[in-house]
């Protein structure tokens, strides 16, 4: 079996690919992974939550990273982790009145879209975040779009 460094080009055609990644993130030095469906776009990694651990961890500590693989055999499988920043996706910005003068709302709501853009094109996106344990349905208020700022994208792959 050999193994290399994948290249970024690489890396990025299987994220644009991939639906399925795990998430880790860290809360007083305790790892916590979960399985997320996501989009990637733009040097983000855009996702739909339910409000829970992942969530109250991550903006305690917005330093995660997401993991995806391709595993095609014990011979043959690929694995890229991105490391980035995660960052809620408000529905209504709090505004900053020493900021420039750019309407925040505006911006929050162009950011929202286009992850929306991106997670529809997979049918049943919205489905794991917003159900909850047992498979019912939540109110609309208690979920939200978040994205990871990619700060590094990392790929190996095996092969014969």
């Amino acid at each position: 079996m050999n193994i290399r460094e994948m290249t970024r080009q690489e890396c990025t055609a299987m994220l644009k690919s991939a639906r399925l990644g795990r998430l880790g993130c860290v809360r007083n030095s305790r790892p916590y992974v979960v399985p997320i469906h996501f989009a990637f776009g733009d040097n983000f990694i855009f996702s739909f939550s339910l409000l829970g651990k992942k969530v109250e961890w991550m903006r305690v500590n917005p330093r995660v990273c997401l993991q995806v693989d391709d595993v095609g055999g014990v011979h043959g499988w690929k694995s890229v982790v991105v490391d980035g920043v995660f960052e809620d996706l408000p529905k209504a910005p709090a505004l900053n009145p020493t900021a420039p003068a750019i309407d925040q709302q505006a911006v929050s709501d162009y950011e929202r879209e286009f992850a929306w853009s991106l997670l529809q094109k997979h049918a049943n996106w919205w489905e794991p975040g917003s159900f909850n344990l047992g498979g019912t349905p939540v109110n609309a208020d208690s979920h939200l779009f978040y994205q990871i700022k990619i700060e590094t994208i990392s790929g190996r792959q095996a092969f014969r």
